[in-house]
C-alpha cells in the first residue's frame, strides 16, 4: 500500500452535517467530541484492507471537491470474498443539479474509464456508480445507475435503471417504510416476493430481532433476489451486522475499537438475500453506508 492510513482518519467537527444514506437530516445520539471521527474512517480504512493504491484516495479526494464535501455517499460491499465500493450522489432538484453524471464524468477524468454514457435529460433524483479494484486498474466502469421517483403512494419508492452503452436496463424497485408505522406493510411487502416461497420464509431471518428498534425499512425487489436494508442504526447494531455478514475481521476490529468515535452516528446497512439450498436463507452481499 503506497500511502498512509493514519493521515486520513479525519476528526469530525461539531458544524458537519449529520445525514443518513439519502442525504436526510437526522438528530445525533451524542455530542461531538475530540474523540468523534468521521464515517470516512470507515471508508479509508477498507481501502487498507483491500490493499488499494492511492489512486482510490485520489478519486475521493477529486468527487469530494466536485460535489461538496458531505454531499457524496458511499457504501463498502462485502460478497463473502471480496469488497467493492459504491459512491452515490443525490439531488431532490431533479433537472437543476448542482452535480451531475457528466460532472462525475469530468471529475473522474484521468483516474478511471468511464464508457457510460450521461444521462442528465432524465428527471432522476440521484445516480451511483460502482468501483472495484480493477477499475483502479484501467477496467472501464460500463455502467451508471440512474434513479427516478416512482409516484402513486404514501410510502416513499423509487426504480433504479442500469446504464451503459447498450442503452437502460430495469434493475431494482425500493420502498422505504417507517419502520413502526409501517409494521404490518412491511412484512406484507416481504412476504409478496418472487423470490421464496411463503411455506420456506422465515420472518426473523429477513428482518433480525437483533436489529431492532431501527427508525426506516427499505425493501429492494431486484432481478434475482430481494433485498432489506436497516436504516438509522446506532454503532453497535451495525458492528452486529457486520460480524453476521462475515466482514473482513480487520474491518470489524476497526469498528469495535474505534465505537467510542463514532457512537454519535446513525448507521444504514443493508443484504441481498434469496433462498438457499435446503431452505437456509443466503445472505448475498452485504453493504454498509456513510458519507464522504
Amino acid at each position: 500500500m503506497d500511502w498512509d492510513l493514519a493521515s486520513r482518519l479525519e476528526t469530525a467537527q461539531p458544524s458537519d452535517p449529520a445525514r443518513d444514506y439519502c442525504l436526510w437530516p437526522y438528530e445525533r445520539l451524542a455530542p461531538v467530541t475530540a474523540a468523534t471521527l468521521r464515517t470516512s474512517a470507515i471508508l479509508y480504512h477498507s481501502f487498507a484492507v483491500a490493499g488499494l493504491p492511492a489512486r482510490m484516495l485520489q478519486l475521493c479526494d477529486a468527487l469530494r471537491a466536485a460535489a461538496g464535501e458531505f454531499n457524496t455517499v458511499w457504501g463498502i460491499k462485502w460478497d463473502g470474498t471480496r469488497l467493492s465500493w459504491e459512491f452515490y450522489f443525490y439531488d431532490y432538484n431533479r433537472m437543476q443539479r448542482a452535480f451531475d453524471t457528466a460532472g462525475f464524468l469530468r471529475a473522474t477524468q484521468g483516474l478511471l474509464t468511464v464508457t457510460a454514457p450521461p444521462s442528465d435529460g432524465l428527471v432522476y433524483f440521484m445516480f451511483s456508480v460502482e468501483v472495484n479494484a480493477e477499475n483502479l486498474g484501467g477496467k472501464p466502469v460500463d455502467q451508471i445507475d440512474i434513479y427516478i421517483g416512482n409516484p402513486g403512494s404514501e410510502v416513499s419508492s423509487g426504480i433504479c435503471y442500469g446504464s451503459t452503452a447498450r442503452g437502460m436496463e430495469l434493475r431494482n424497485f425500493y420502498f422505504f417504510f417507517d419502520a413502526q408505522k409501517h409494521y404490518q406493510d412491511i412484512r406484507t411487502k416481504i412476504v409478496s416476493n418472487a423470490h421464496i416461497p411463503l411455506r420456506d420464509l422465515r420472518m426473523n431471518e429477513v428482518i433480525w430481532p437483533e436489529m431492532t428498534p431501527v427508525q426506516t425499512i427499505v425493501i429492494a425487489n431486484k432481478r434475482l433476489n430481494d433485498g432489506l436494508y436497516f436504516s438509522r442504526i446506532p454503532v453497535d447494531r451495525m458492528a452486529h451486522f457486520m460480524a453476521r455478514l462475515a466482514f473482513p475481521a480487520a474491518m470489524q476490529q476497526f469498528v469495535s475499537q474505534n465505537a467510542a468515535g463514532f457512537a454519535p452516528y446513525l448507521f444504514d446497512v443493508g443484504y441481498d438475500y434469496r433462498l438457499g439450498a435446503g431452505g437456509k436463507l443466503d445472505l448475498l452481499k452485504g453493504g454498509i453506508y456513510g458519507l464522504l
